[in-house]
């Protein structure tokens, strides 16, 4: 039996990023929520109040990412370390700088293919567990594995995946 890499759900507008997750590990894992523990921590300064989510049921950490643009919020369980992001193309298209996005030889032409770009160079900075501490023009998007998934009208999103045995938080 192929195990599917990870799985990923949209959630309603209003729904808390920790209740989203808890939500979604429940169903996903087959568990009630009152087993499943998620948060945030930081790497760089330790908060609680941000940085990479976190997961547990039973005890057992696992894989998890999630983002929020708009009223949108998208989260992912996978074997493996994942990042997922979601962003609207009129937000992309607002504050694009080609100089902190692109790394040689990559040039959107459209204001979707830029908001893509931006998408998928998030989701593997989430993957690598760097997040934006990471440079998005240190990310070749034809050296990483990442997949473009189904998004609101407006809005692209990307997910990340990295190679089992990586380690969850």
């Amino acid at each position: 039996m192929t195990r599917v890499p990870y799985d990923v759900r949209w959630h309603a507008t209003g729904t808390t990023s920790k209740r989203a997750l808890e939500l979604h590990a429940a169903a996903h894992l087959g568990v009630t929520a009152d087993v499943v523990n998620s948060g945030r921590l930081c790497l760089q300064c330790g908060s609680s109040r941000h940085g990479r989510p976190w997961l547990r049921a039973y005890g057992v950490a696992h894989h998890v990412s999630l983002s929020r643009s708009g009223a949108h919020l998208v989260t992912v369980l996978a074997y493996a370390p994942v990042g997922i992001d979601v962003e609207s193309v009129a937000d992309v298209a607002r504050r694009w700088d080609a100089s902190l996005v692109l790394a040689p030889g990559e040039d959107p032409a459209t204001d979707e293919d830029r908001a893509r770009a931006w998408s998928r160079k998030e989701a593997v900075l989430k993957q690598r567990g760097t997040g934006l501490a990471t440079p998005m023009i240190e990310v070749v998007l034809a050296d990483e594995q990442w997949h473009d998934l189904d998004a609101p009208d407006g809005y692209v999103a990307a997910i990340s995946w990295g190679a089992p045995g990586a380690g969850a938080p």
